[in-house]
């Protein structure tokens, strides 16, 4: 394996779509059934492996912003100089897949260059619910976003690809923040570790250190 590299990826979408939880997912191992929605903006550090040949280990910094609309001009500001974006919609939710236009003509807006996005439809879990307290019986899809029509609008968009993801039963997490991490470790010139004072950003300004990361889970498709 490298060297250990920085990337900046920003986590975006409508509020209660599932951000925080697939970023905890995948650095911290956890979940959360009553998460608190992220005010302003929280990031952690993780590292993950690329899938190449010759696996290279990429320490990310993930940024979860807060999809509320009070915080959007303040988040927005967090767009500039990221590497990659990981763009959020509940599959449950038909409103939330809706913003999704929104939420990239601010990327649009904010960002000098566009950043690669992936596409990623949350909360795969209650496609196919099963009541454990009535006989295991399925209550039937809550899906409002059909497949097909996600990858329409993520091809239109030039998304990387388009992926559902379980936060809570932990499917595709690690896949799609590996997918990103490939890409960008293939695409964006990588800035080296190596100054106690930070970490340097995209544009080679300093980004403050937070804890100590943790490995993330990985797997290749």
């Amino acid at each position: 394996m490298s060297e250990d590299l920085a990337y900046k990826i920003i986590v975006i979408g409508n509020v209660g779509v599932g951000k925080s939880n697939i970023s905890s997912r995948y650095c911290d191992g956890t979940f959360y059934e009553d998460i608190v929605p992220t005010i302003g903006m929280d990031f952690k550090y993780c590292h993950s492996t690329t899938l190449e040949k010759k696996t290279r280990t990429v320490r990310l910094q993930i940024w979860d912003t807060s999809g509320q609309d009070r915080f959007v001009a303040l988040t927005t500001a967090f767009y500039r100089n990221c590497n990659g974006v990981m763009l959020c919609f509940d599959i449950t939710n038909r409103l939330s897949f809706e913003g999704l236009n929104g939420w990239y003509e601010r990327l649009e807006a904010n960002c000098p260059e566009m950043p690669p996005v992936i596409l990623v439809g949350c909360k795969l879990d209650l496609v196919h619910s099963i009541d454990a307290n009535d006989g295991g019986i399925s209550l039937g899809s809550q899906r409002q976003v059909e497949k097909s029509e996600a990858d329409a609008w993520a091809r239109g968009h030039s998304c990387l690809c388009y992926l559902e993801t379980s936060a809570k039963e932990n499917t595709n997490v690690s896949e799609a923040f590996q997918q990103l991490a490939t890409y960008v470790a293939q695409n964006t010139t990588p800035t080296v570790e190596g100054s106690r004072s930070g970490i340097n950003g995209r544009d080679g300004r300093p980004i403050h250190r937070g804890a100590e990361p943790k490995k993330g889970c990985c797997s290749s498709f």
